[in-house]
């Protein structure tokens, strides 16, 4: 049995499909279904925001509800099926890959950007406005880290998979 403050299987996947549908409102203004505002992001930028919560969602659903959860190690149970292995891969991937995608858009993308920032000390809030250049570069610096973050991963992925499979066949 799983620790008390664990989500059940069932849980898991109720909790999973909730957050992938969540994602679906941003992904149909991404793509012309529903209306946008006139100074939004471009499509794609809402449909990635979407598709993040989807893709979050389902490993989710699919890591702790259908495959049988994550052992102590940060890895799959042994004797979880190379699917499970892969599709988790796959989604690790995408959700990477969106937000370096979203935080590259923001950084370098064309058109003015308007950051606002805040700082809470107790019974002192400070807002203020910045220019684009410093928010721009803050997200530039995350985008290239996520850029670098997504190939660390993606080839840590595949070995695992290759030993898994070795693994399997010994």
């Amino acid at each position: 049995m799983g620790a008390p403050n664990q989500l059940s299987p069932g849980g898991a996947i109720a909790m999973g499909l909730t957050f992938a549908a969540a994602g679906i409102y941003p992904v149909l203004i991404g793509a012309g279904v529903l209306p946008r505002g006139p100074d939004d992001a471009p499509g794609w930028v809402a449909a990635a925001a979407g598709a993040l919560f989807m893709c979050g969602g389902l490993a989710v659903a699919i890591d702790y509800g259908i495959a049988g959860g994550i052992g102590p190690d940060g890895d799959f149970k042994p004797g979880t099926p190379t699917a499970f292995r892969v599709i988790n891969l796959l989604l690790g991937l995408a959700i990477i890959g969106l937000m370096s995608a979203i935080s590259g858009w923001i950084a370098f993308g064309p058109g003015p950007r308007h950051f606002t920032s805040t700082l809470t000390l107790p019974f002192l809030p400070l807002r203020w406005q910045s220019d684009g250049l410093w928010g721009r570069i803050a997200f530039g610096i995350g985008a290239v880290l996520l850029a670098a973050m997504f190939v660390a991963c993606g080839v840590s992925g595949v070995r695992r998979l290759q030993r898994g499979i070795i693994d399997r066949r010994t």
